[in-house]
């Protein structure tokens, strides 16, 4: 028997297909999948990397002999149907082991891969394995660490990068490096430069989500404008939660970011945070002031999310300034975001849109029917939504992700 991996490159956010031929025609065989050292940007970011994730399936050979996870119907297991990246969407961490987060950006890992092994059983004998690895970020690509005044950062670039467009990437509310980093290191393996910037939540940055100095922002892009990688005239910014209000807002006061894209948006500067309670002040303060805010409220909150159902009363003098943005923007969000009606927020700012006096920029929008919050990297498993059919989860994920590197391909 033979076994063959089938896929365009070894990125992360890549299909890719198994076909197992050499077996006896129309028999039962077990599928078994296995995720080594395994970064997932869905999974509590306490979660210890040494935990394996592991999927299974019973599925049965056609006439010739042969399995495909794309093309043969998975019979029993952690999914059934047929479905393209089924049994590795489906994979669940083998148990849950939390470790402490490093304080410290030097000690926090880069997570640059993952391994996959794949097993073939016949009833309880093993028949063969296939082992391979899945890259965040490719083994051409740079990543450094860079400091900045309450701000730290790293870079990702190809190692023979010239006059490349840049991307700032932030996450959001967790604050930190990990989730941002997996992104930048995926757009920098799609050909760009990036910045992946912990704005809170880390030694040398602030402690809390209050009242943030939108200054560091200025450093940041002086600092990629500056670099011999970098076309200055192209430097765009990624968002997404949190951190989409963050882009939004740096790009209505920061003219050189030239294409945005905000996943997961609110349409106003929200108040700030303490821990896990409201501050009393706003998120973010420029040049001295704090910008207004739209209050937090904790039961509003917790009612929303249990019916998702979320509803926010914005201030009307809170809402992001978005007709000053000079850039084309890209707002992605679902109908059933379960932290804040993202889609509403949508509406809004492209109401506010529509306000420009300069027309040479585009908006584009991509409101997804299912998923919630969560839209992160294509395929990753996400198991946040259990009463979401799996299937439009994974859908909206790819559809999200391929939006956003899309769109910077065409407009950065």
């Amino acid at each position: 028997m033979a076994i063959r991996l089938i896929s365009d490159d070894a990125l992360a956010d890549s299909i890719f297909d198994i076909v197992i031929s050499g077996l006896k025609p129309s028999s039962p065989y077990r599928l078994e999948m296995t995720l080594e050292n395994y970064y997932n940007i869905n999974a509590p970011m306490d979660l210890s990397r040494i935990v394996p994730w592991r999927s299974s399936g019973l599925y049965y050979s056609d006439q010739q002999g042969c399995i495909s996870l794309s093309q043969t119907a998975c019979q029993s297991g952690s999914y059934q149907g047929q479905y393209p990246m089924g049994l590795f969407f489906n994979s669940r961490p083998d148990k849950i082991r939390k470790v402490s987060l490093p304080s410290r950006l030097e000690d926090i890992p880069f997570n640059k891969h993952f391994n996959v092994l794949l097993e073939v059983f016949e009833g309880k004998r093993k028949l063969e394995e296939l082992r391979f690895s899945r890259y965040y970020q490719l083994p051409h690509i740079r990543g450094q660490d860079v400091s900045f005044y309450q701000a730290k950062a790293r870079l990702f670039y190809p190692e023979k990068a010239g006059n490349l467009p840049a991307i700032v990437v932030l996450s959001g509310s967790d604050g930190r490096i990990e989730k941002a980093q997996n992104i930048a290191q995926l757009l920098a393996s799609h050909g760009f430069v990036t910045l992946a910037v912990a704005y809170f939540g880390l030694e040398g940055t602030p402690e809390d989500l209050d009242r943030i100095d939108l200054g560091f922002m200025e450093e940041v892009l002086t600092y990629l404008g500056s670099m011999p990688q970098v076309d200055k005239e192209r430097i765009g910014i990624y968002g997404r939660s949190k951190g989409a209000e963050l882009a939004l807002t740096a790009a209505a006061f920061f003219p050189k970011l030239k294409c945005i894209i905000a996943n997961s948006p609110s349409c106003a500067v929200l108040e700030g945070m303490k821990g896990y309670r409201n501050s009393g002040h706003s998120s973010w303060v420029y040049q001295g002031r704090e910008l207004p805010f739209t209050g937090f409220s904790l039961r509003a909150f917790l009612v929303g999310k249990l019916s998702r159902k979320p509803r926010i009363r914005y201030q009307a003098d809170s809402y992001i300034p978005v007709e000053t943005i000079q850039g084309h923007l890209l707002l992605i969000g679902s109908k059933q975001d379960e932290i804040w009606p993202a889609d509403e927020s949508i509406e809004k700012i492209s109401e506010r849109w529509q306000q420009r006096k300069n027309q040479m920029y585009h908006l584009e929008k991509l409101v997804l029917e299912h998923s919630g919050h969560m839209l992160t990297v294509a395929y990753q498993p996400n198991n946040r939504y259990k009463k979401i059919a799996w299937q439009e989860v994974l859908s909206d994920s790819v559809r999200s992700w391929q939006a956003t590197v899309g769109f910077f391909q065409k407009y950065l």
